[in-house]
């Protein structure tokens, strides 16, 4: 018989409320033991009293769920008890007793999200998207964290299983009935536009990126110009020192901030100018290499003349401002003050306005291991093309599709799992 599992589901520390999870053969069997009178009925919250020997350990709320209708596809308990340390550290101990005689022991980090993968509950696209959201800091991230969770990707990977079953079929019956003309033409059409579809959903993962780890600005500009007091102003606190000395900021300083739901990281860059000074020179030197990451630029200027002393190009993408607008603007740029916040409310809004280009088109494949699967997809369906225009024999090309059939199972973790599974479920919590 398999093991029963048990963990606290919440933040152990003083709460309101605290949540246990028994998932298992014998969730139901260890729940006798500690209440009286029957099991509630499955997915009603009652009112129970958890006795051990004979005392009353506290009045909880209990919850049952058949294997049929529960996270985890195990007969499941849950026991919403009072968040206190010692009630939290009784019931585990009342829970530990049964250990021998019904098989019950703790949890494992991420143990009833992998007995919900066995039981077929979910699969690994779907497990990888949970541990995202888990981790989600922002509203991209948990959007993008969703869909894979709710089943959205594993959808579409579906359909690309039933294309390489079709193109699978065509080329068995192939071997089947060499004498006859099945259609090679269409077989490769197939393959051709799954190739393409495949390859849209590979470009996206740059997207992907963008929601899981942020975009970069950088603010450039002359010397003194107001890029440090601009970057504190945006990020609501000091991050930047500010001097009335020019050349003050050596080092490229970061402040990520949250926009639209999207972690944006500004970039305080040392003021660029010809300059004799050999640490402003290393300043000026790592910001040009930083700068192929960053997915526009913001200009900040004193005159316009200083858009050609920085040495940096403007590309189409690119804001530009005339700093210290509280002095005055003879530009023909908008005006912006990080001192008096003057034109900060209409900057950060054309900031908004052009962040959507950058992730917006993003691409389902969310991980590094779902990326690697597509490439090893995308090549494997490349060499059935070539094999099909060479005329290889339809044996060594069906072998070529069952190849494709493989990684879409890998993909799914239909086959093929248990050393990706040990890694993804490091990073999940014991009660989930």
């Amino acid at each position: 018989m398999k093991d029963t599992i048990f963990a606290l589901s919440t933040v152990p520390g003083i709460s309101a409320i605290s949540v246990f999870r028994i998932s298992g053969p014998n969730a139901f069997p260890v729940l006798r033991k500690i209440i009286k009178g029957k099991i509630p009925d499955y997915r009603y919250a009652t009112l129970k009293k958890i006795f051990w020997n004979g005392e009353v350990v506290d009045k909880c709320i209990v919850i049952t769920f058949n294997r049929n209708e529960s996270y985890s596809g195990e007969n499941t308990v849950e026991i919403h008890c009072h968040g206190s340390v010692a009630v939290i550290e009784k019931l585990v101990s009342v829970l530990m007793s049964y250990g021998s005689t019904l098989k019950l022991r703790p949890a494992e980090e991420g143990e009833f999200t992998r007995q919900a993968f066995y039981n077929g509950k979910m699969d690994l696209i779907q497990i990888e998207g949970l541990s995202d959201l888990l981790k989600a800091e922002t509203e991209a991230q948990r959007k993008l964290a969703y869909q894979s969770l709710d089943g959205m990707v594993s959808k579409k990977v579906d359909q690309w299983r039933s294309e390489i079953i079709s193109i699978l079929a065509f080329l068995e019956a192939g071997i089947d009935f060499a004498d006859q003309d099945l259609g090679q033409i269409e077989v490769l059409k197939k393959v051709t536009n799954l190739i393409e579809v495949l390859k849209k959903e590979r470009d996206g993962f740059e997207d992907i990126r963008s929601i899981k780890e942020g975009l970069n600005i950088a603010i450039i500009g002359p010397p003194n110009v107001g890029k440090s007091t601009l970057i504190n102003h945006l990020s609501k606190k000091e991050v930047s020192l500010t001097s009335r000395i020019a050349g003050t900021t050596r080092d490229i300083i970061e402040s990520k901030v949250q926009i639209n739901g999207v972690f944006v990281t500004f970039l305080d860059t040392a003021g660029l100018r010809e300059t004799k000074d050999t640490i402003e020179k290393k300043g000026i030197a790592a910001i040009k290499k930083r700068l192929r990451s960053v997915i526009f630029k913001i200009f900040l200027i004193n005159k316009e003349v200083d858009l050609k002393s920085v040495g940096i190009r403007v590309d189409a993408d690119d804001l530009i401002f005339k700093a210290k607008v509280d002095r005055g603007n003879k530009t023909r740029f908008p005006g912006i003050s990080g001192k008096t916040g003057l034109g900060v409310r209409e900057a950060i809004g054309l900031i908004e306005k052009k962040l959507p280009k950058f992730y917006l088109n993003s691409g389902i494949m969310a991980t590094q291991r779902q990326q690697s699967k597509i490439n090893d997809l995308i090549d494997v369906l490349l060499g059935l093309v070539s094999d099909l225009k060479e005329d290889i024999e339809v044996e060594l090309v069906a072998e070529k599709a069952r190849d494709g059939l493989k990684l879409i199972e890998e993909l799914t973790g239909t086959i093929d799992t248990e050393e990706v599974l040990g890694i993804i479920f490091k990073s999940f919590c014991i009660g989930k």
